[in-house]
């Protein structure tokens, strides 16, 4: 039985950012430059603060700390399981949320010390500072909220900070902050993406998705009876519920409806696609959404629901829980999906970022499989620590990706990496850390990278997922080799390239950073295998499912990934390093036929295509036929038929008691004045 222990400042931790933001916002309108050392500052203080909230877990990981729990409104329930809903605003902190919560403040804060000097003179910095350090603050409070309404709020926060950032050079005056190729189309469509238009698209996309999971929670709440987060764990009032949706065969529908927005947030396919074009925005709110906010809060979701959707299903009956297995199988098979996907987007991009983007979903769909397996084996805990494991290497490695890719994307002012050959001459310790965190990408051992991925494989094949186990080995090799293909570049001879005659290395203030995260990346690989099974008991102790008894790392598994691994890097080392040859226009003078595969990958399986023809084509047609009906109908009707007329009776009326004589019209003006004067006075 887990114990409950009140502490007042956890609170602490997700307030502060939003004082931070405020201020921010409020003394960058006098200094802009003042209003990046309050950010920085609030982040700092929320990070020192997730220290001992975790060190008090790590004594006792079964406890759980609660900040005091205010009552923030009531609503009455009449038709429910409870006659009365209270609604409370507190802060719940387990083993997932403390680690979820340090990570995301630590990463942020490096982060932001990098964002100092990256957007210096930036003509919105302040507005910048707002957003990211509300970012963080909404981040902070969907990890740590205890009530499901806190958690809406903070979810829908990191959308709405995600739309400012990503748009935030909204002028879209120059072109190294868009996404795609000028000129390029498929099937008649831009593949060209402004910063404004792509805040709008991430929005949207995230956004609707969003309605299936309000309309998942709120049932959740409604008829479970509670908004308390803890106490969905184990509640007899939602198993009901959920034993009712599964005698009408309608359990795995509600459950994926629920898991909608956080699909979209993690950006899985079909809701892919925003994530792509979010590259619009400055890098470091690249590495934020990538790294510790946006994508992995739909990660967190699955990580803090599924214990609820296994532990529920159980109590409900053994047709909840078929019916839950289907549905984590669904979502197995879409994030290994999505993981291919992406990385054979990524193999044939020439936008260094839009390459870490590509491999930012695909690893995603790794965690989403990995999560997805805790409902498919006899010891659930064991797919929720891989899929935790893989979030926070992730976190780390692809943070140090997209700093020091900002750093290079500054120095020669292009986002294509054809136009940063020769910078390893000249960028050492940027090119030293964006090296050794792709390496982590691409699972080299004994990088923190290989460990998690390899057991997110070896969990997948337990849970008896056979096709995803294999291809989510393919896509092991796919990420090898294009992670590298994104360095090699950087060895590459620069005599072609008029980008690099003036590069320098970056500024202390930029490189410490992301020099620190690609090292922790080496340290965690070191470290991993020595605390893996404490990581997991701090973890799963307060969770309601099945604790691990010891992680064992399946010899074959890790030496095929270990293989597959180095083979795939080697491959990439050779063509790009040694060779120093750009591969993909060779191939295709040798073999023309393979245009079209070329073409189908860049243009990223023409799904961008698609959905603007299939839905915003048709909304549009479908808008102009409403339109003209409303106005032949309505419009044309009401002002040269209806109003006309209506005005010509009225006309008519008046002129038919206009006689045109003064002295009636005089009387009768009196009589009024006399009958408005008896009334005033009472008489009448």
């Amino acid at each position: 039985m887990s114990s409950v222990e009140i502490v007042w400042w956890i609170d602490l931790i997700w307030i502060i950012p939003f004082i931070g933001a405020a201020l921010a916002g409020l003394v960058g309108v006098f200094n802009k430059r003042f209003s990046g050392f309050i950010g920085v500052s609030s982040i700092f203080v929320s990070a020192l603060l997730t220290i001992p909230s975790l060190l008090m877990i790590i004594h006792d990981p079964s406890k759980i700390i609660v900040s005091p729990q205010r009552e923030w409104f009531v609503i009455d329930m009449p038709l429910a399981n409870t006659p009365q809903l209270v609604f409370r605003v507190g802060s719940y902190v387990d083993g997932l949320s403390a680690i979820m919560s340090l990570m995301v403040a630590w990463v942020s804060l490096l982060i932001s010390i990098y964002s100092l000097k990256y957007m210096e003179g930036d003509y919105g910095e302040h507005r910048f500072w707002l957003f990211f350090t509300f970012f963080v603050g909404s981040m902070l409070l969907l990890v740590l909220s205890s009530d499901l309404l806190l958690f809406i709020i903070g979810w829908e926060g990191t959308s709405l900070a995600s739309y400012a950032l990503i748009g935030h050079w909204y002028r879209d005056d120059d072109e190294i902050t868009f996404v795609g190729d000028k000129d390029r189309k498929a099937f008649g469509k831009s593949m060209f993406f402004s910063p404004s238009h792509s805040g709008v698209r991430a929005i949207v996309m995230t956004g609707a998705a969003d309605i299936g999971l309000l309309i998942g929670v709120g049932s959740m709440i409604f008829f479970g009876g509670t908004s308390y987060i803890p106490d969905l764990y184990l509640s007899s009032s939602l198993a009901s519920f959920f034993r009712e949706l599964a005698s009408s065969g309608v359990l795995t529908l509600f459950l994926f409806i629920t898991t909608l927005g956080a699909l979209a947030k993690s950006a899985q396919f079909p809701l892919h696609e925003w994530l792509v074009t979010a590259m619009t925005g400055p890098a470091s709110v690249s590495a934020l959404i990538h790294a510790a906010t946006m994508v992995k809060a739909g990660v967190y979701f699955m990580l803090r629901f599924s214990p609820i959707f296994i532990s529920i299903s159980s109590l409900a009956g053994s047709l909840a829980v078929s019916q839950t297995r289907e549905y984590f199988i669904i979502i197995a098979v879409l994030g290994g999906f999505t993981a291919f996907l992406m990385a054979t987007m990524a193999v044939v991009s020439r936008e260094l970022k839009l390459i870490w983007a590509f491999s930012t979903a695909s690893q995603i769909g790794y965690m989403f499989v990995a999560v997805a397996s805790s409902g498919l084996i006899t010891e659930p805990g064991l797919g929720i620590v891989a899929g935790f494991s893989h979030l926070l290497s992730h976190a780390v490695f692809k943070a140090a990706l997209f700093l020091t890719a900002g750093a290079l994307i500054h120095v020669v002012h292009s986002r294509y990496i054809n136009d940063m050959k020769g910078l390893a001459s000249f960028m050492r310790i940027t090119v030293f850390s964006a090296y050794l965190a792709a390496l982590s990408l691409a699972a080299v051992p004994p990088l923190a990278g290989f460990w998690s991925k390899d057991l997110v494989v070896e969990t997948a094949g337990i849970a008896g997922l056979s096709l995803i186990y294999v291809l989510l080995l393919f896509t092991a090799f796919l990420t090898g080799f294009y992670s590298l293909r994104a360095v090699g570049y950087l060895f590459m001879s620069s005599k072609e390239s008029s980008h690099v005659h003036e590069a320098h290395e970056a500024s202390p203030v930029m490189y410490i950073p992301y020099l620190i995260l690609a090292l922790s990346s080496l340290v965690i690989g070191f470290v991993w295998w020595f605390y893996i099974n404490d990581f997991a008991e701090i973890v799963l102790a307060a969770l309601p499912i099945e604790t691990i008894r010891e992680i064992h790392m399946d010899p074959m598994v890790m030496y095929m990934s270990i293989v597959i691994a180095l083979v795939s890097v080697f491959s990439s080392i050779y063509i790009y390093q040694f060779s120093k040859k750009e591969i993909y226009p060779v191939i295709l003078s040798k073999a023309p036929s393979l245009e079209f595969l070329h073409r189908f990958l860049y243009d990223r399986w023409f799904i961008n295509s698609i959905y603007y023809i299939v839905f915003v084509d048709s909304f549009i047609e479908l808008y102009k036929t409403l339109g003209g009906y409303f106005e032949h109908l309505v419009i044309d009707n009401f002002y040269h038929s209806i109003l006309t007329r209506f005005a010509s009776v009225v006309s008519r009326g008046f002129r038919s008691i206009q006689i045109g004589f003064i002295n009636i019209y005089l009387i009768a003006l009196i009589i009024g004045f006399l009958i408005m004067f008896l009334i005033g006075t009472g008489v009448i």
